[in-house]
């Protein structure tokens, strides 16, 4: 077929390079919508060579239409409407905060699987998936940002510069979101040489309607995470609702399903070897372009701490968890989500080694060095970029550890980092609103009350203790140089860990923070009132907030130095490269992107070659009585049986669970809807292979794979194991 194309109507520099011979190497690449225009006739070609039906304007029209508009983003992970009823796929492990918030010891929709029988009995799902964003219009907005009139160019200091920038950013979308139902961003790409505003509708009636047991959701858990072969069923349907004339709502008896524009078809028919697929999501972030100390100090320094800290976590809330099931189910999403990051950190440091991550920055950094000496043409500040950014960094560097481990304070679920976010609301409160921090100004009050409300199915103080005093003594070990007086003043100087948990133990009982209606107070405080507050953890809050404030600041001034010379390192590496003929692909940066891939195996290592497809047969192999590979009966009785239904695969004999492609991906894709060449979903991609962990720092063709599940899986477990053929009609309607 002849793809049909259209100029795009903003051109960044970015998608100036696409059309550039040799910008990527097979499958590598995560387009933004507005660039799939540039890729060129030859490669359109390529790939209508390979089965692609579809062109770039049927996938992103620029006029907030094409098959991309049903591409949901889930705050962290991705879904995609697949009904014309506001049905949405997406991860089980992306729904797994909803799941395990509708949970109770005695509904446990985590452990058992739930399923809505009608559309009364759909479930509010609460957590990152209980809004969702539909993508409308994308526009350039660099100018306004750091172009030359801007408060940017005027700026005299790094915290000037960063400042103007959140500011500009803060009043395009105070702007945009002067629209009803709207929820606006404003991305940086290319580390901040260019920025876009992303104009979004948010929905905040979601609703639980499928998800399947843990033993098949999360089947094989962290033993098999980022590993392949996989046969874990990672997928979960919930619905957006709306008011009765199809605008977004909060949840309500009169709301109606949603019926969106843009749906994408399901395939009943699947993949097989050699398929073109396309996966369309909001990965992350990817890093490909760090200078040679920027790559080792992840290698050597961030990721194993990370991996100790997070094993170390994982262990205190699993014993905490085994005492009692109602702590084990309020403390399970934050052992996934540390399980997740500790497997991840792990895979990080083995593929940075494996792949040579560092020896090769340090290489392009020699040959970039040399080019910018030979090129007297080029602009100085170009010459300049490498040194000064490596300064830049060095900088950065001082006194990281203790700042890893007081951001995980606060990130950990606790009273301690309900009460400091309030505290630092309120501060933010004394500014203007504009230039308030993201996520502490008033379009985000709503959600902030909706996280305390969150909070209470969610706090098990037993357990969060003895895991707020182990990284209270690990940054107070870390904070040598420069004290902590709010912990010496909380536990005393010299408190080990146990001291720490027993004075942890005496504020819980003293706090009334256990009391939601007093933590959604504090969410309206003042800064006067709660400095003023007699509760031991406010009062702890108080006092760290001075140190928190200080990490912040310096990260400003880091972030307002890494704008001025992150773009100059690039403009100067994009030099060197176009000079070779190559170019380079864009990096991730939370926004829409789309990848095109092949589902293809790969060989992990010498005489071991991987297929791509996994099935029902897999499961029985793996089945043991104990977790992570405790089948739930009812899936081992249809799997034993032979009860496949009209989904077994005849070339796999069972029916399919899993495939590999090459896509490329990163966090932020679990959930995307992996589409075959006529735009239906054939699976959702939930994972890379653990030779790929270490892909967000280069993508490599001959092991870069991600995992998806085969949505046949899904359609099976609904039909011939729970029942559910009603929604198996919704997703395949009768044509």
């Amino acid at each position: 077929m002849t793809p049909r194309l259209r100029t795009a109507a903003l051109l960044l520099p970015l998608l100036a390079l696409l059309a550039l011979p040799g910008t990527a190497s097979a499958d590598e690449g995560q387009w933004p919508p507005e660039a799939l225009a540039t890729l060129g006739e030859a490669r359109w070609a390529e790939l209508a060579a390979r089965g692609l039906e579809l062109g770039a304007t049927d996938l992103w029209d620029g006029k907030g239409g094409g098959l991309l508009t049903a591409v949901l983003g889930l705050g962290g992970c991705t879904g995609a409407f697949v009904s014309e009823e506001g049905l949405f796929l997406t991860n089980h492990h992306c729904a797994f905060g909803a799941i395990q918030l509708a949970s109770t010891p005695e509904k446990n929709y985590l452990r058992d699987g739930f399923v809505a029988r009608s559309r009364a009995e759909e479930v509010p799902a609460r957590g990152g998936v209980g809004r969702v964003r539909i993508l409308t219009r994308l526009s350039d907005v660099t100018d306004r940002v750091r172009g030359p009139k801007s408060a940017f160019a005027r700026a005299k200091d790094d915290a000037a510069r960063e400042a103007a920038v959140e500011k500009a950013r803060s009043e395009i979308v105070a702007e945009c979101e002067k629209q009803p139902d709207r929820r606006c961003a404003v991305a940086a790409f290319e580390d901040g040489r260019t920025y876009r505003l992303m104009e979004q509708t948010e929905f905040r009636d979601v609703r639980l309607v499928y998800a399947p047991p843990r033993g098949v959701g999360d089947f094989g858990g962290e033993v098999d995470n980022f590993r392949w072969p996989r046969h874990a069923g990672d997928f979960s349907l919930l619905r957006v609702w709306a008011a009765p004339d199809g605008s977004p709502a909060a949840h309500a008896p009169e709301n109606v399903p949603y019926r969106p524009k843009r749906w994408l078809p399901v395939s009943s028919k699947g993949v097989s070897e050699g398929d073109v697929v396309m996966i369309a999501g909001y990965p992350g972030r990817t890093q490909r372009y760090l200078t040679p100390s920027a790559v080792e100090n992840l290698e050597s320094w961030f990721y194993p701490l990370r991996s100790r800290t997070f094993t170390d976590l994982i262990e205190i809330l699993e014993t905490e968890g085994k005492k009692d099931p109602d702590t084990a189910l309020r403390v399970s999403g934050a052992v996934k989500g540390y399980g997740n990051g500790e497997t991840n950190a792990r895979g990080q440091v083995e593929g940075l080694a494996r792949n040579g991550v560092a020896a090769r920055a340090r290489e392009e950094a020699k040959e970039l060095e040399e080019f910018l000496a030979a090129r007297k043409d080029l602009p100085a500040e170009w010459t300049a970029a490498p040194a000064e950014l490596e300064k830049v960094l060095a900088r950065d560097r001082e006194g990281q550890e203790r700042r890893f481990f007081l951001e995980e304070i606060e990130r950990l679920s606790s009273y301690l980092s309900s009460a400091l976010s309030a505290v630092r609301r309120a501060d933010e409160r004394k500014k203007p609103d504009l230039e308030r921090e993201p996520g502490f100004q008033e379009r985000d009050l709503e959600r902030a009350r909706q996280q305390e409300k969150d909070r209470t199915l969610s706090l098990a103080p037993a357990a969060t203790r003895k895991a707020l005093a182990y990284l209270v003594e690990k940054a107070r070990e870390a904070s040598k140089d420069a004290p902590v007086r709010a912990f010496d003043e909380a536990f005393g100087k010299d408190a080990g860990r146990a001291a720490i948990e027993k004075r942890l133990a005496e504020m819980d009982a003293a706090t009334s923070l256990s009391d939601e209606n007093v933590r959604l107070a504090n969410v309206d405080a003042t800064l006067a009132s709660l400095s003023a507050s007699a509760d031991p953890y406010v009062k702890l809050a108080v006092g760290l907030h001075a140190d928190l404030a200080a990490i912040r600041q310096k990260r400003k001034e880091t972030n307002g130095a890494l704008l001025v010379w992150r773009p100059r390192y690039l403009s100067a590496l994009e030099a060197l490269r176009r000079s070779k003929g190559k170019a380079i692909s864009p990096d991730a940066n939370s926004t829409l992107r789309v990848s095109f891939a092949t589902v293809k195996g790969y060989s992990p290592r010498e005489a071991v070659t991987f297929t791509p497809r996994t099935s029902l047969a897999g499961v029985l192999e793996k089945a043991r009585a104990e977790e992570p590979f405790a089948v739930p009966g009812k899936v081992l009785d249809a799997a034993r049986a032979g009860r496949f239904g009209r989904w077994a695969d005849p070339v796999l004999g069972s029916v399919p669970v899993g495939f590999l492609t090459d896509g490329d991906t990163t966090g932020g894709n679990s959930g995307s809807p992996t589409m075959n060449g006529k735009g239906e979903v054939v699976g959702l991609n939930f994972d890379r292979v653990w030779e790929n962990v270490a892909g967000d720092f280069g993508w490599r063709p001959e092991r870069s794979r991600n995992v998806n599940v085969d949505l046949r899986y899904a359609l099976w477990m609904m039909e011939e194991v729970d029942g559910a053929a009603h929604l198996v009609k919704e997703l395949l309607p009768a044509k």
